[in-house]
């Protein structure tokens, strides 16, 4: 039986929070700490764009809707337009640090090749797209904490709101999934331990992101301690009913790490920061 899940949104409106024609006041600029403006900008040159990869998961799973439930699907559209709206922030965040032309950023952006056959494993039915969205979305709540501290706070109110921005809405998107799991798939509860096991498996021997959208961290394992993933999978279990939420400390752990002799976590593990 199909129930009804309390779907939230978080509500603001782009064009009040990052006008698109702003620019970070050169103080800023000038009084951020060594090694931060460019680390943002690399960090700007991933993130922009798998933020709009939502649009090709969103059309590959409405292909297959056929086989969804209505909850699901009201569930997705919301999603869709919150990470489409995280695009377009981080597109205008971009271009007021870096100076990337728009234009550029859509020549690039429609270059990309999204591949889904490496994820089939999470892409196999609305269930197991639920359990991968709740994975994903709270990994990214404890991924965007970190970069709001290390990097959008340094840049003027406009864009560290944005990071607040973030942070909200995918922690309304983990607890939209969870709403949906609750309320049309609790037969299948047994399982979702074990997914989360198959799918943090998965996503440590990926070493790469395939532009789908699903299991973008896999490019930035090295930014987070070695227990993320387990420790996420019991917020999951947690919020689901199924175990024993981590601690504050755990979970402060999660976005406030990093490895010895740095003051930042490094971008990418070929580019130290800091």
């Amino acid at each position: 039986m199909v129930g009804n899940p309390k779907l939230r949104q978080n509500c603001w409106v782009l064009d009040d929070v990052l006008p698109l024609d702003h620019r970070i006041p050169e103080r800023y600029l000038a009084a951020a700490p060594e090694g931060v403006v460019q680390n943002f900008c690399n960090l700007l040159s991933r993130d922009v764009y798998s933020e709009g990869d939502a649009q090709s998961l969103y059309s590959y799973v409405m292909a297959r809707q056929g086989e969804m439930s209505a909850p699901f699907l009201t569930m997705l559209e919301l999603w869709l337009a919150d990470e489409l709206k995280h695009y377009e922030a981080l597109r205008r965040t971009y271009h007021s640090l870096a100076g990337v032309d728009f234009a550029d950023m859509d020549r690039h952006f429609a270059a990309r090749h999204h591949e889904f056959e490496p994820l089939q494993v999470a892409l196999a039915d609305e269930f197991t797209l639920l359990v991968t969205l709740m994975f994903d979305e709270i990994g990214s709540v404890y991924s965007y904490r970190r970069d709001l501290k290390e990097y959008y706070r340094h840049f003027g109110q406009n864009i560290e709101r944005i990071g607040h921005h973030l942070v909200k809405d995918e922690g309304m998107h983990f607890n939209n999934a969870a709403e949906v799991l609750l309320a049309c798939h609790r037969h299948r509860f047994s399982e979702v331990k074990g997914f989360l096991e198959k799918i943090s498996r998965l996503e440590s021997s990926l070493k790469t992101y395939y532009k789908t959208f699903f299991l973008d961290h896999a490019q930035e394992q090295h930014r987070f301690p070695q227990p993320f993933n387990q420790v996420i999978s019991r917020v999951i279990l947690a919020r689901l009913g199924l175990g024993q939420r981590p601690s504050a400390a755990e979970l402060k752990h999660l976005w406030q790490w990093v490895p010895e002799g740095y003051s930042l976590v490094p971008i990418s593990p070929d580019r130290p920061a800091g």
